[in-house]
């Protein structure tokens, strides 16, 4: 790609020469009709055609690589290096254990409360039927 690009930043300098001389032929000799002239301008234009083919190639042959560059270019990136632990991180037994036995004692404690709650709502239920 890089010498594609070298190539390509030398000719469009040879393209930029190529159109200032054509342009600057063409100011200087606008109402000239000699044939001399007109050979000139001839020559002129098809040296500017030929830079302007060959710089327009470049540009084409430069744009598919940077394109193909893109295309094989992985999208992801390794932010750290991978490394093994030295220690589990997960599961945690033992903070397993502490809370679900602390949500146990919460839920039994609850069904016995609740239990008598309930018991006592239903008999001042039936008590207010009769």
């Amino acid at each position: 790609m890089v010498f594609v690009e070298e190539r390509y930043a030398e000719k469009e300098a040879a393209f930029t020469v190529a159109q200032n001389k054509l342009a600057r032929f063409r100011d200087q000799n606008k109402n000239v009709s000699s044939a001399m002239a007109q050979t000139q301008i001839e020559r002129l234009q098809s040296e500017f055609s030929m830079a302007s083919s060959v710089y327009t190639e470049l540009a084409k042959q430069l744009e598919t690589q940077k394109i193909q560059v893109k295309e094989d270019t992985p999208v992801f990136t390794i932010i750290e290096p991978v490394v093994v632990p030295f220690e589990r991180s997960k599961p945690k037994r033992a903070m397993i254990l502490i809370i679900w036995t602390f949500l146990g004692g919460i839920v039994g404690v609850g069904m016995v409360f609740g239990k008598e709650f309930l018991g006592s709502v239903r008999k001042q239920w039936q008590g207010d039927e009769d």
